[in-house]
């Protein structure tokens, strides 16, 4: 659509109210305006009388406001008492709307949401996506109760984007419930990214998905073996691609049992380019969350244009990258915190104090980079914990339990009972600090919601996210890091002042329940038609079910157990019944029998 915004004002038959076209569009009519504005409100009451009384109207254009104000006049004869928002979608319209008709008096009695497309150039379908949902549907508050969405007939062929973009916002708040969604979560064998699957998957669970994990962790052994085998390279690195094309097998074989709607794939899961063709030709959605530096792990190029969806810790140098290979199904969304687990401890267990607890501590792996600027901090009560930390005297007397890794569990310990927790992102090239550091690593945001104080090297991401002396302190060189520990070891008010409101500002706004809040708003927008069919086509069969078995008691009863969740397969109900107690009924024991046969059959059909 054009920036600019071309407005006319036109008189008609009703000298006290006249009309105006919007780039050459009439906004009302130009013989009765009045008439004409009655006539849509009837209509608005029509859908409120036959469909019940909603919560709240939403308004897709302001208009000269005539046909707000009738639609206020009908609700106020009915003794209707709703609340009428009106989403106008440019500030340039509002602006014109406001200078040239008298709605003064109908702005104080409505909300206007102004969705500002025009000025600020917001991109609907690209990488802006996901923050302009989720600030829309919280103006709007679109999750709460019933709502009727209406609209401008003439807005609607001016405003065609905008018009879809709340038309679906609308649609998806109605429709989805996240119960009648089923995500499969797909893991890799070791890694970072295994971790932040494990923390998705709760979180999902958290927010009532119907949601599975598949967790290839137990293959890692045997990818460790493969070099016993032979020194050839070559062979193990042949050996390494056949476990892979493996587990590909074994995804899909579990997808064939119980199509999920949606595979979200962690970064280095097998995900290889046969399994993503296949799970498009079955109808199954796929995203693909890269939680890597795009300049050290250079796959994401052959993953990329196989998924649905493409989330990246990442932007503007990769966001290019991703352009030049002609990639468009990609969006940012940062790491986060799980607040049921990244929590501050209340009760201080005095053994864990001992062994947890330092001045100064650092938690991650040994790279180039940290082992350089640690190598300056010996002087300092510190300990160092996790792995590769292959380094002589005196560093290597900071190092704790001789190197191995550390739990996810001994991490909020660390986290907790360290005075002064260092964060400094690893590189391999960088003799000390990145000047040019982008991405934010999980621990920026675990150490804060465990509600330790954190000194962290400076990153182009964090600004506008956390403010440096009040969520946490930035450090810029090793001199600035070493003057800022002694600084905030000498200061313990300040230093536990700014850990409390790094707590509040992590877990108000970045957690992974929120990051699926801003993934899901992308894969329902961007897919919208097909979801909602898929979950409209469930609820109606559910309630065929439903009818069809009222004359078989003990199948309609089982069929009843699942009405909340808006869906069901063989599965779900095979699986009820086996955690239950007692003596099978014939329909559970044909329904069991029918699962394990279709178990087979699936079996036979991947061969």
């Amino acid at each position: 659509m054009n920036n600019n915004i071309n407005f006319e004002i036109i008189k008609t038959k009703i000298p006290s109210a006249p009309s105006f076209k919007i780039n050459g569009i009439t906004v009302h009519s130009v013989y009765d305006p009045v008439s004409e504005s009655q006539k849509w409100a009837i209509q608005v009451m029509e859908r409120i009388n036959s469909g019940g009384i909603p919560d709240k109207i939403i308004v897709f254009g302001l208009g000269a406001g005539y046909n707000i104000e009738s639609l206020i006049d009908f609700l106020k004869k009915d003794n209707k008492e709703i609340k009428i928002e009106v989403v106008e979608p440019a500030q340039e319209s509002l602006e014109f709307i406001k200078s040239n008709f008298e709605v003064s008096e109908l702005l104080s009695k409505i909300n206007v949401t102004v969705l500002d497309r025009i000025d600020k150039g917001i991109n609907y379908i690209g990488e802006n996506l996901n923050s302009e949902v989720s600030i829309i549907s919280q103006k709007l508050e679109l999750d709460k109760g019933s709502i009727l969405l209406c609209e401008l007939p003439s807005y609607k062929k001016i405003f065609p984007e905008e018009y879809s973009f709340i038309h679906k916002l609308h649609g998806i708040n109605q429709f989805f419930t996240p119960s009648s969604f089923k995500v499969l979560v797909v893991q890799p064998m070791y890694g970072g990214s295994s971790t932040i699957g494990n923390y998705l998957y709760s979180a999902l669970l958290n927010l009532g998905y119907d949601a599975k994990i598949l967790d290839f962790s137990k293959f890692y052994d045997a990818y460790k073996y493969m070099g016993e085998f032979t020194p050839n390279e070559d062979h193990v690195n042949s050996l390494k691609q056949s476990l892979f094309n493996l587990m590909s097998e074994a995804l899909l074989s579990s997808v064939f049992n119980e199509p999920p709607d949606l595979v979200i794939f962690m970064a280095q899961s097998p995900a290889s380019e046969r399994t993503l063709l296949k799970l498009r030709s079955m109808g199954i959605k796929t995203a693909y969350w890269f939680v890597e530096d795009f300049r050290t792990l250079t796959y994401w190029n052959t993953i990329v244009k196989n998924v649905d969806y493409f989330f990246t810790i990442q932007k503007d140098d990769f966001f290019a990258e991703l352009k030049n290979i002609g990639a468009d199904n990609y969006h940012y969304l940062p790491l986060a915190c799980l607040p049921d687990f990244h929590k501050k401890i209340t009760e201080i267990n005095e053994v864990d104090k001992i062994k947890y607890g330092s001045d100064v501590s650092f938690a991650g792996a040994g790279y180039y980079n940290r082992k350089n600027v640690f190598a300056q901090l010996i002087d300092f009560n510190f300990k160092i914990w996790g792995a590769d930390w292959y380094v002589g005297l005196p560093l290597s007397l900071l190092i704790q339990d001789s190197g191995k890794r550390f739990t996810e569990e001994e991490a909020v310990k660390i986290y907790n009972y360290s005075k002064i927790n260092i964060n400094l992102h690893s590189s391999m090239w960088h003799w000390d600090i990145n000047p040019n550091g982008d991405f934010l690593n999980p621990r920026v945001y675990e150490i804060l919601a465990c509600g330790g104080f954190q000194l962290v090297d400076r990153r182009k991401y964090m600004e506008g996210i956390f403010e440096d002396g009040k969520d946490l302190v930035v450090f810029d060189t090793v001199d600035d890091l070493r003057k800022k520990i002694k600084y905030y070891l000498a200061n313990e008010e300040e230093r536990l002042s700014i850990a409390a409101h790094g707590r509040k500002t992590v877990v108000k706004n970045h957690t992974y329940e929120r990051r699926i809040r801003e993934m899901m708003n992308i894969i329902l927008m961007g897919s919208y038609d097909q979801i909602k069919s898929k979950l409209e086509t469930r609820r109606h069969n559910i309630s065929e079910l439903l009818k069809e078995t009222e004359g078989n008691k003990e199948l309609h009863d089982l069929i009843m157990q699942f009405s909340d969740k808006k869906s069901l397969s063989i599965r779900d109900m095979a699986e009820r019944i086996k955690s239950g107690d007692g003596r099978l009924s014939k329909s559970e024991a044909m329904i069991l029998m029918l699962w394990a046969i279709r178990t087979k059959l699936v079996k036979l059909e991947g061969l």
